[in-house]
């Protein structure tokens, strides 16, 4: 029976000053030396591809402080300039724009390489 383990690696090796390619390769075989050890092997070094979704804070802080605008109009178009009607019309649009605008993502391609490891049995 085989055991299998898998780690993320770095996708790129970094090369700082006058260090060399051999230095940063000495790095990443650090990594893979780590994880085999008790018996483990390097079995392949596997890239992934990861789609990330992230806030995107401009399109969030614009409909945030589009709905507040729109809420704040309405509250000064029924109840009158400056009142509470005015201010409450803002607070609720300023509240369904953050809950709108946290919905906004924007996704990201990124590739990992997975670092897989057999140990026999």
């Amino acid at each position: 029976m085989t055991q299998y383990k898998t780690i993320a690696g770095p996708v790129g090796l970094v090369v700082e000053g006058n260090e060399g390619y051999e230095g940063a390769v000495r790095k990443y075989a650090a990594l893979i030396d780590q994880e085999a050890v008790g018996g483990w092997e390097l079995l392949l070094i596997q890239q992934v591809p990861v789609t990330k979704k992230k806030l995107n804070v401009v399109a969030f802080l614009f409909v945030a402080i589009l709905f507040a605008a729109i809420g704040y109009a309405i509250g000064s178009t029924l109840g009158g300039r400056g009142d509470d009607f005015t201010i409450l019309g803002g607070i609720v649009g300023l509240g369904l724009g953050v809950l709108i605008g946290l919905q906004i993502k924007t996704a990201t391609y990124e590739i990992f390489n997975m670092l897989v490891f057999a140990l026999k049995q």
